[in-house]
């Protein structure tokens, strides 16, 4: 059996190494392939197989595998959507205000022009802190300018960055962002769009949402977002923006409190029959996505999504003594005692 195999990648043709991961062939061949975290959980890989065949290593949903987990095993043509290049760049905090009871806008000034697909993540370093995972978006009102930065954050207990946001965390400090990364971004489509969302994962979901009301204005669409906490349903805005420009079916749902006009349960408990030719995008927590994902897996629905991983990250002497220096420098003043989490991917 020969050791090596065609393998194109958006029309372009290499001769490749069986066994070697599609993302090792690609960038060993010179063929660059978006990628993050290269531990199958990111989901920027994710690439569509054409023709031949590869060993997927569990991650094929319908016809697209994970290049950094599938595997080579003979000739194959791949192809994956042209996405920004990713760059890294300086940013300050402009403003942070609360607009829930446990979620915070922060709002950062990039210095230069920086371009995403609505629905990616970037990466964000706040100084003396470690980086995190945000879905830049619009303000709930849709607003927004090109050199701006918007991230919707909540606050959680055990966090390391979210409870130091408007304290030791203000605006003009210092932030370094890279990417943009992530696969569930918006594509335009015949089929309708129905989009999901949980907590904080509205900000990549309105992002999508926004962006194809633009495009293609005449889609139908579906729209179900959730709060555990009524209160948390931060969104009002948005949604009526969206009734207004035509979204006949939108459903916030709460699986606490009941409130007026608040659907009880949580938003998989009110997802429509699913068609093979819809467009499913789904962010929130991991058990919410991997329920989504397989409702969309057994309707041969295609979905995207960017999971994030909800951990508690606890602050370490080296962390509480960067902070407490950057605190002091500023005349900031103390962070309050309690201590959050945030969603975080692996």
């Amino acid at each position: 059996m020969a050791k090596q195999v065609s393998l194109v990648v958006n029309g372009k043709a290499a001769a490749v190494a069986r066994g070697d991961s599609l993302l090792e062939a690609a960038m060993g061949a010179g063929i660059l392939i978006p990628h993050d975290c290269c531990t199958g959980q990111c989901e920027t890989c994710r690439v569509r197989v054409y023709a031949g065949e590869v060993d997927a290593q569990g991650t094929q949903q319908g016809d697209t595998v994970l290049a950094c987990q599938a595997r080579v095993i003979g000739d194959a043509v791949l192809q994956f959507d042209a996405v920004p290049e990713v760059r890294k760049l300086a940013a300050t905090v402009s403003a942070i205000r609360p607009i829930s009871p446990d979620i915070i806008e922060a709002t950062l000034l990039l210095r230069r022009d920086f371009t995403y697909l609505p629905g990616q993540y970037v990466k964000c370093k706040f100084n003396g802190y470690p980086s995190r995972d945000y879905s830049p978006t619009l303000r709930t009102d849709g607003t927004g300018e090109r050199n701006e930065l918007i991230l919707q954050i909540r606050r959680q207990v055990g966090g390391v960055v979210s409870p130091d946001l408007g304290t030791r965390i203000r605006p003009g400090h210092k932030v370094t962002v890279q990417g943009p990364y992530g696969s569930a971004f918006h594509r335009t489509g015949a089929g309708r769009i129905v989009l999901v969302a949980a907590g904080t994962g509205w900000a990549p979901i309105w992002a999508i949402a926004r962006a194809a009301r633009y495009r293609e204005p005449s889609r139908e669409m579906v729209v179900i977002v959730g709060a555990r906490d009524a209160r948390n349903l931060y969104m009002a805005d948005s949604l009526a923006w969206l009734a207004e420009t035509g979204v006949a079916s939108i459903m916030p749902t709460s699986s606490g409190a009941k409130a007026a006009g608040i659907l009880s349960g949580r938003p998989t408990d009110h997802m429509p029959a699913l068609r093979p030719d819809d467009a499913v995008y789904v962010a929130g927590s991991f058990e919410m996505v991997a329920a989504v994902q397989a409702r969309c897996e057994a309707a041969g629905t295609t979905c995207y999504a960017d999971p994030f991983v909800a951990s508690v990250a606890k602050r370490t002497i080296r962390d509480r003594i960067a902070g407490f220096f950057f605190a002091r420098s500023a005349n900031w003043p103390k962070a309050p005692q309690t201590q959050t989490t945030e969603n975080l991917r692996p």
